[in-house]
């Protein structure tokens, strides 16, 4: 077995508690549901799922450390990440707005897809550099260096708690999603929902930009 059993079982309850804590994602996916439904929502688990296995392999390449030890890639990253949760924020404030000036235009404004909302989760988690910063600091505790092969049991390290993270969150994203689906029959109701995710967007992107440049 590459990893240890013991360090494993501890690793498990560790993860599972940090997964099942409501951060950025949690709010992301909840504001994917709240837009487009429980497909939307389970999609954009998926793109962050995506974004985890990113994360994981540069961990376990030692590139999650340079970004770590990196001021300017940090800022980059955060920068960068924070910009396009901005910008999709934008986008569904905009939505809201043609709408209010002409609602017969927003009832036939097309719900953003499962494609787009499984690319926005992917890439808003890999430019997140908190993650990075995160597996660097958390999985190596959990590694037993005298069973070798230590990238890759950061790598499976990493894996463990993304499947966990995003079991929890598909979860969620159905649940909520069925829930948005039965009122956005409304126009003014899913005015209201895009209007509330775009906000969420633009907060997590302020999140983003004001992140302390420090390990969880």
């Amino acid at each position: 077995m590459p990893l240890n059993p013991d360090l494993l079982v501890a690793y498990l309850a560790v993860a599972t508690l940090l997964a099942i804590s409501p951060g950025p994602d949690t709010m992301f996916v909840l504001a994917s549901s709240a837009s487009g439904g429980p497909r939307n929502g389970v999609a954009a688990t998926l793109g962050i799922a995506s974004g985890g296995v990113v994360h994981a392999s540069a961990a376990a390449l030692g590139v999650s450390a340079l970004i770590a030890a990196s001021p300017v890639a940090f800022d980059v990253l955060r920068i960068g990440g924070a910009l396009y949760l901005a910008w999709i924020g934008a986008q569904a404030l905009y939505r809201v707005w043609r709408g209010m000036r002409d609602e017969a235009s927003m009832a036939h404004l097309r719900p953003v897809s499962a494609v787009v909302s499984y690319r926005r989760g992917l890439v808003t988690n890999v430019f997140n550099p908190k993650v990075a910063i995160f597996y660097v600091a958390f999985l190596p505790q959990f590694a037993d260096a005298s069973l070798g092969h230590v990238p890759l049991q950061i790598f499976l390290l990493g894996c463990v708690h993304n499947l966990i993270g995003s079991l929890w969150l598909a979860g969620l994203a159905t649940a909520s999603g069925r829930a948005v689906r039965a009122l956005a029959r409304s126009t003014r109701v899913r005015a209201w929902l895009d209007g509330t995710a775009g906000v969420i967007y633009l907060l997590l992107a302020a999140r983003i930009v004001f992140l302390e440049r420090r390990t969880a």
